[in-house]
């Protein structure tokens, strides 16, 4: 089973559209919501370079943002299947 992550931000449109992407293929993900804990800030920077939100991570690989989800979704190229930490 895929380890999916995701570093979103409130109000952001792409995380919206990232996190509903992920649901609709019944791909369960752990949100990393740096309002709510600032913290993550840091983690996301020193895991994946990113500096621009959503930033996703699976299998502690750093895909990018949305559009390279979108991308790997178009290729057929997301797991089949996750678990939610």
């Amino acid at each position: 089973m895929a380890k999916i992550e995701i570093y979103t931000r409130p109000g952001c449109g792409y995380c919206t559209h990232a996190k509903r992407l992920l649901t609709s293929k019944g791909l369960g993900f752990t949100e990393h919501d740096v309002y709510t804990n600032p913290e993550h800030v840091n983690a996301m920077r020193s895991r994946t370079g990113g500096r621009t939100y959503p930033q996703v991570i699976i299998n502690d690989l750093s895909i990018g943002g949305f559009e390279e989800l979108l991308s790997l979704e178009q290729q057929n190229r997301l797991p089949k299947s996750s678990s939610a930490i």
